[in-house]
């Protein structure tokens, strides 16, 4: 059951799930599924009633994470039909060459898929479920956690409303984070140098089994083929300010367009209505967050974008909110007591939002970075050591997708490999990357 603004949460809501993006429907399923009633309050109008494209990204990535969260809530054929399997991302350099990188090592796919189909599957899903109760247009606009209560706005009006227990799924701009910070947490929340817009084209020449993307230094092109139409979404990325390209050096679509143009020739060439589209598309910038303490006793806990924000160049941010409330089911499972849950979720995943977050941001530097030497040097040298100790040495990219490894012991890994690649291209230099692999094993066990 759901409302669009005309009827009001109950007087007593018990559990309270605040936002419906992505991770607001799985956490009311899980927690219904154990504790009965569940509301979600959500300050936007339902989106199933909006046209598709004008929210949000265009595409999300599914990997092992999500996938297993869709399978406990028995989601995962009705979304693999909206889905499309990539095997790898394809780079387009500018010197006319392509570089493939795949996912994982025995070819499997991560899963594109566009966002406005999923959160309608996930908001139907949960408005099916007999105790999930979703309310739309009603802002949470104050958190008391010592009553705890939620102020709650309707329309005009504003009314408190007791509760037992929040789930904090609003976001980078979360009221539930904002009653952990007047409680003592601290929350860094910054914006990342780079903006971005959605631009929808043809590549009539690019496989639709991988995604692809064109780097140019200073900005970023990439693009997934849409499930819904022989297209794809693209994202282009430019610095919000300083020299061109950025969005602060071009105002308005022409400019925008003579900016794209200048940077990516080749793709412009291909979209006849690139200043039309760059002229309407929303410029939407990359919040971040981190916060100290994910959790209020056992009152209020943050899930998701409230407590870790991330840049989108992993593919992870999704992933990471599902497996984030399926640990904390997990936790209330084990515990039987909300406190001592909450407190096990924060300690076991507070850490692995940082990690996953770094690991997001410098993906951006890899894929943007334009070829170097001495970097590809030292890369030559990692793939090596992977190629020539498969058991021993794992790609952080098929870590993160294709495991459920914690982030911060793949970020550890990650970190251990890169440091052995240093010291072995500074002990032999180039010719490093020709070693036999007796060699490399032997550099492996002297370090």
């Amino acid at each position: 059951m759901h409302d669009s603004g005309t009827s009001a949460p109950t007087v007593s809501s018990g559990i309270v799930v605040v936002g419906a993006g992505l991770a607001g429907p799985v956490a009311a399923i899980y927690l219904a599924r154990r504790f009965g009633r569940v509301t979600v309050l959500e300050r936007q109008s339902d989106p199933r009633h909006i046209p598709a494209g004008q929210g949000r990204s265009l595409m999300v990535i599914l990997s092992e994470r999500g996938w297993r969260v869709l399978r406990e809530l028995g989601l995962e054929q009705a979304v693999r039909r909206i889905c499309a399997p990539l095997t790898a991302r394809c780079g387009h350099l500018p010197d006319g060459s392509t570089v493939v990188t795949t996912y994982s090592r025995d070819g499997a796919p991560i899963w594109a898929v566009e966002r406005h189909r999923l959160h309608r599957l996930l908001l139907d899903a949960a408005e099916a479920h007999p105790g999930v109760r979703l309310h739309f247009e009603r802002p949470v606009l104050a958190v008391d956690p010592q009553a705890p209560a939620l102020l709650v706005g309707e329309g005009t009006a504003e009314r408190w409303i007791p509760c037992q227990h929040v789930l904090g799924c609003d976001g980078v701009h979360s009221m539930v984070r904002g009653a952990l910070v007047d409680q003592g947490a601290q929350e860094h929340v910054s914006t990342l140098e780079l903006a971005y817009q959605e631009v929808v084209l043809d590549l009539p020449s690019c496989d639709r089994g991988l995604m692809h993307y064109w780097p140019a230094g200073d900005a970023l092109f990439g693009a997934f083929p849409l499930v819904s139409a022989p297209r794809f979404a693209g994202s282009v990325f430019f610095r919000r300010k300083g020299p061109r390209p950025s969005y602060a050096a071009a105002a308005g679509g022409r400019a925008l367009a003579q900016q794209f143009t200048e940077v990516f020739p080749g793709l412009a060439a291909g979209i006849p209505d690139l200043e039309e589209q760059l002229a309407t598309k929303p410029v939407s910038a990359v919040r971040l967050t981190r916060c100290d303490r994910w959790a209020l006793g056992g009152t209020a806990v943050l899930v998701g974008d409230s407590c870790h924000a991330m840049a989108p160049f992993m593919g992870q941010g999704m992933n990471c909110a599902f497996e984030d409330v399926r640990t904390l089911v997990g936790c209330l499972d084990r515990e039987q007591d909300w406190e001592r849950a909450f407190a096990a979720y924060e300690r076991i995943r507070k850490s692995d939002g940082d990690a996953i977050a770094d690991i997001s941001y410098q993906h951006y530097r890899t894929m943007s970075r334009l070829p170097d030497p001495s970097h590809e040097a030292e890369e030559a040298i990692t793939r090596r050591l992977v190629a020539a100790m498969p058991d021993h040495f794992v790609p952080l990219y098929e870590r993160c997708a294709f495991s459920e490894e914690s982030y911060s012991s793949a970020l550890a890994e990650e970190r251990r490999l890169r440091e052995l690649a240093r010291r072995i291209f500074s002990r032999h230099g180039s010719a490093a990357a020709d070693l036999p692999d007796s060699q490399l094993r032997a550099c492996v066990s002297v370090t």
